[in-house]
């Protein structure tokens, strides 16, 4: 892949996005959760250096955490690349698995999938660096549970009639702005799904 596929360009443009994690299809093969981080401006010019330079892959990680709100359950996942020792490349996503299809698609592909692909752009989107990592037994069961306790959250909340994923999000994002100023993750993949 020498660009990211027009689907990802799509949703990061459309919510201003850095970074994201979404189903594709890779080279024609069976949807797979992916991530993409878009590295424009400035402020990433010495990442851009750095990855375009890279020979190997870098150390990864990811965190993922469920936000049981009153109006909804909201998904954080957290990416970090080793691409700087001392500075590493880091990105949030906010997901919404009761509101959105290509959400829950993400979280429901990452229980199964053996592998995540992680791809690294320059501001026009084009490939500077991609990786494979696998994943592990105890990490997709991680999220197969974190799954489960988000759509039995939500089904509560939607018997009392009270879901609202975007109220959800927004006090999440406001959470956000307290903590970091005006710097806000956007909601991964495409919100009209």
């Amino acid at each position: 892949m020498n660009t990211f596929p027009q689907a990802v360009r799509t949703a990061m443009q459309a919510g201003g996005a850095t970074v994201t994690c979404m189903p594709v299809r890779l080279d024609g093969a069976d949807w797979e959760t992916a991530v993409f981080f878009h590295l424009a401006g400035p402020e990433s010019k010495r990442d851009r250096q750095v990855l375009t330079k890279a020979e190997r892959p870098f150390a990864v990680s990811i965190e993922a955490d469920l936000l049981e709100l009153q109006q909804a359950s909201v998904v954080v996942l957290r990416f970090e690349v080793a691409s700087i020792p001392e500075d590493p490349l880091t990105g949030e996503v906010l997901l919404t698995p009761g509101d959105v299809r290509t959400h829950f698609d993400t979280l429901q592909l990452l229980c199964r999938q053996r592998r995540l692909c992680w791809f690294f752009g320059d501001s026009d989107f084009r490939v500077l660096h991609s990786q494979q990592n696998p994943i592990g037994d105890e990490q997709r069961v991680s999220f197969d549970e974190l799954l489960a306790d988000c759509v039995r959250h939500d089904a509560l909340i939607r018997a009392s009639a009270r879901y609202d994923a975007q109220a959800a999000l927004a006090e999440v994002v406001g959470h956000y702005d307290l903590r970091q100023g005006t710097t806000r993750p956007a909601p991964a993949g495409d919100s009209s799904n």
